[in-house]
């Protein structure tokens, strides 16, 4: 059966087209459309190999108490009863910024934000804000103008817009996912036009948990309702082909203990899971995580103090681990919140408003305040207004430009196909975007995977103990050279060294005497040279 006639027709059978629910590992997951396990990032033109993680701070995080304007009287006029005071609640005092202090609770953010590396953006939001959950949510995950519906999420378009060739025709073993959530269902974020680009589970799979399927065979004589849950059936067998690089993999450890440094603490404990992922080798460009809910009408104090709490001692201890593991210079994590709070308390709490700061945090980031802080007075609908500099999509454009990609100029025309347009779709009537400059230069194109039709998988099982295969694709016939290197550039082993044939080719490579730690392994032809990372642990 063709996908786009599944598409059309798998709800004559009851199933979602875009939600087809599977186990991975004992845990729920879903796959949407045909999830891309694939090996590697096809065709990326300026992309490289670093990694954004998304924090999504669900209900409608209310910035007036999270980054505090406590010296602003107007501030506590507003909030009698909610309004935080910098000595009773021991508020944390920005150095170089002295009107503003962050909530008390925040204190790794405010070391992120001393060693400059924590970006505050203020007063972040979008013309004409609409204030519903539901369809707040689907605004900022699309990254549409609030009157434009899509069914895209603008991560998806992105990854779809540097995979011109998706789906392949066969998942790859070993491959891995371009994105990954961790919670009960694919976000919209990862949405392109032809299905979701990557997939969601609830918890890692272990050898212990693996995954298994549990269905009868199909009949001989199949009818059209067969043949549409053979092709549910085909989804599932490619998300098995992920499910097994999971269960089978040989991870790099965590550097630090996050149930001691943050016990009990659900948001740590998945980027615990995301920093093994990348330290090992995986080629998954954005991960998404969820942490809320932040809808306090009530309670707000107690509330919002819990999860402040939790959100800053978790980033913190991903980012000491990230530094631990050799990787911090290759992941920065941003976040983002359906809309802000309003100014004027409730009594216990606030309803739902518009502008409101959000973070970025990384190694890489130039760290500081963004912006003018809220103007208190100037209300409109007795609501914050937004800095048009800081519209969510300029942020979103910065993320591309100067974090995904490699922050040249020429990357504006992939950015417009994400938030302005494409193939027939508008998504905005603003056709310029603004990359912010809180991004360091990144000096070159990492690990890219991919050089004029010359692809470079990367190995499995990585990290790998004794043997692991590579799989690479030939653009035309000619002298072909596979070596391996440690990181101080010595070839430490020969693996191809010979003439061969346009197509795809595996190279299976023992690593014999090879201490542990990591290495890179370079083709290198005529058409071009590529690299990927290998973990060896014995």
């Amino acid at each position: 059966m063709k996908r786009r006639d599944f598409l059309k027709q798998g709800l004559t059978i009851g199933v979602a087209a875009n939600a087809l629910p599977l186990m991975l590992g004992g845990f729920p997951i879903k796959a949407l459309g045909r999830s891309p396990l694939r090996s590697a990032l096809e065709a990326q033109g300026g992309a490289n190999n670093n990694a954004l993680v998304i924090i999504q701070m669900q209900g409608g995080n209310d910035g007036l108490n999270c980054v505090v304007p406590y010296s602003n009287p107007t501030y506590k006029t507003l909030r009698p009863t909610l309004g935080l005071d910098k000595t009773a609640d021991g508020l944390l005092v920005l150095a170089d910024h002295d009107t503003l202090a962050l909530h008390q609770g925040m204190d790794d953010f405010y070391s992120l934000y001393n060693n400059k590396n924590l970006a505050i953006l203020q007063n972040v939001g979008y013309p004409n804000p609409i204030l519903s959950h539901f369809r707040g949510t689907d605004i900022w995950n699309t990254a549409t103008d609030s009157n434009i519906f899509a069914t895209s999420g603008w991560v998806g378009r992105f990854l779809s817009d540097l995979n011109p060739g998706y789906p392949p025709s066969q998942i790859t073993p070993g491959s891995y996912p371009l994105a990954l959530q961790f919670g009960n269902s694919l976000s919209n974020l990862f949405l392109s036009r032809n299905g979701g680009m990557g997939i969601a589970l609830n918890n890692f799979p272990t050898k212990s948990n693996p995954s298994t399927h549990n269905y009868d065979a199909l009949p001989a004589n199949v009818t059209n309702p067969y043949k549409e849950l053979g092709y549910i059936r085909s989804i599932q067998g490619e998300t098995e082909v992920y499910t097994a690089t999971l269960v089978n993999r040989s991870v790099q450890k965590n550097s630090v203990d996050y149930a001691t440094l943050a016990p009990s603490n659900t948001l740590a404990t998945q980027l615990s899971y995301i920093a093994q992922c990348i330290a090992s080798g995986f080629t998954t460009k954005v991960y998404l995580v969820t942490i809320g809910s932040f809808d306090t009408h009530s309670n707000q104090i107690v509330a919002q103090d819990t999860l402040l709490r939790e959100l800053s001692k978790a980033v913190g201890v991903f980012q000491q681990d990230l530094q631990g593991l050799g990787i911090a210079d290759r992941v920065v994590t941003m976040s983002y919140s359906e809309f802000g709070r309003r100014p004027q308390e409730n009594g216990s709490g606030t309803d739902h408003g518009t502008a409101a700061p959000h973070f970025v945090i990384g190694t890489q980031v130039k760290g500081g305040v963004y912006g003018a802080d809220p103007n208190l007075t100037n209300l409109v609908s007795s609501n914050l207004t937004f800095d048009s500099l800081h519209d969510f999509r300029n942020v979103y454009a910065t993320m591309m430009n100067e974090w995904l990609l490699d922050g040249g100029t020429n990357n504006m025309t992939e950015i417009d196909n994400v938030l302005t347009a494409s193939n027939g779709a508008t998504y905005s009537t603003n056709s310029t975007w603004t990359s912010l400059g809180i991004i360091k230069p990144q000096a070159g194109v990492a690990n890219q995977p991919s050089t004029m039709g010359l692809m470079l998988m990367q190995n499995y099982p990585n990290p790998v103990s004794n043997s692991t295969t590579i799989e690479y694709t030939l653009p035309a016939a000619g002298a072909v050279e596979i070596g391996v290197f440690n990181t101080i550039g010595q070839e430490v082993a020969r693996v191809v060294d010979e003439r061969q044939s346009a197509g795809a080719h595996r190279a299976d490579f023992r690593t014999g005497n090879l201490p542990s730690g990591m290495y890179l392994y370079r083709l290198k032809t005529n058409a071009g040279t590529v690299t990927q990372q290998m973990v060896v642990e014995k």
